[in-house]
């Protein structure tokens, strides 16, 4: 009898041990899914970015821009750059443009994300039509800014004129 005993006591404990390991596999996969598919919703945004949008107006996301020079003229590129940084934007890269006669300043978008190309364009008070695409993918640039002859009509001059 004191066998058939041991043995009710182990098949006891073994089937309590198999139900504790069928609970805790059950957690484990419900929380698995519910973290799978929380993350492919849209989280609220961090308090950072909450209080850097409504305390400065600057946009949450720093979009990558490279600023050139179309006009020939010394300093305006980083004129741009310093109104853009002001403004919340990263400038990465400035420099002189190809050609430096170019009449309208334009914003050239290189990611396929027209939103951030139209934000730069708002930004500096160049109009919508002034928006063109061309992708790079070997680039990490969200836009390009070209300035144009036309940068004195635009928002980095105007504010300066102002102060």
């Amino acid at each position: 009898m004191k066998e058939e005993s041991k043995k009710s006591v182990l098949n006891y404990v073994l089937n309590i041990s198999i139900i504790v390991f069928t609970i805790i596999c059950l957690v484990l996969g419900y929380s698995l899914l519910k973290n799978s598919f929380a993350s492919r919703q849209d989280k609220p945004k961090s308090i950072a970015d909450t209080l850097k949008s409504t305390i400065t107006n600057q946009p949450s996301k720093a979009y990558q821009i490279d600023v050139q020079n179309g006009t020939g003229e010394n300093g305006v590129a980083a004129d741009f750059r310093a109104y853009l940084k002001k403004k919340g934007f990263d400038v990465v890269e400035m420099g002189n443009y190809k050609n430096t006669d170019v009449n309208k300043t334009m914003v050239i978008d290189r990611t396929g994300n027209k939103n951030a190309a139209k934000k730069v364009a708002e930004s500096l008070g160049i109009n919508e039509k002034n928006i063109i695409q061309q992708k790079d993918t070997t680039s990490f640039l969200d836009a390009t800014v070209i300035i144009g002859k036309d940068y004195q009509d635009l928002n980095p001059y105007k504010e300066k004129v102002k102060k």
